[in-house]
């Protein structure tokens, strides 16, 4: 794939595959959780909701370089975007990429603990399967003709740009 095709369909991938896991690093090592991306390629932004609590914020104001992984096991797609992030009180982007599910954990876009995490991506690898009937037929291939076949296109594209 070109760089255009694979930035494309690291976008779409990230924009379809939720939740992802978030990796912020902790001391000398890393965390990672769980967490709802909303990817706004358009913004070349991905904007994930938090409150006050636990320890994402500080992490961040510690080292912003934060990457998500982002997987379809069934697909065998997967996508690691590394960005920097930034946190902060916003209420008017949080009613912006808020979604009904978000009630249970916030309540209103309008809670004064609720923060607005900012990544904005820098570099991505993406590995794209395909799908399970083309990975099938080319392992079928492989196994008839004594063909090698790839059966994951991993690319890297070191500006993620929208």
């Amino acid at each position: 794939m070109s760089d255009p095709d694979v930035i494309d369909r690291i976008w779409t991938l990230a924009d379809r595959l939720d939740p992802c896991m978030f990796v912020t690093g902790d001391g000398d090592g890393q965390r990672v959780r769980p967490v709802y991306a909303r990817v706004r390629r358009d913004e070349g932004a991905i904007y994930i909701l938090t409150d006050t609590k636990g320890c994402k914020l500080d992490r961040i104001a510690a080292n912003p370089n934060v990457s998500l992984a982002f997987s379809d096991e069934r697909a065998n797609d997967y996508v690691v975007i590394n960005g920097t992030a930034q946190a902060r009180h916003d209420p008017a982007k949080a009613r912006e990429v808020w979604r009904l599910t978000d009630e249970t954990f916030f309540k209103s876009p309008d809670n004064p603990d609720l923060r607005v995490i900012t990544v904005r991506p820098t570099a991505a690898e993406l590995w794209d399967g395909s799908n399970l009937l083309i990975s099938g037929a080319k392992m079928l291939a492989e196994r008839l003709l004594g063909a090698k076949t790839q059966l994951v296109e991993n690319a890297r594209v070191d500006r993620l740009e929208p």
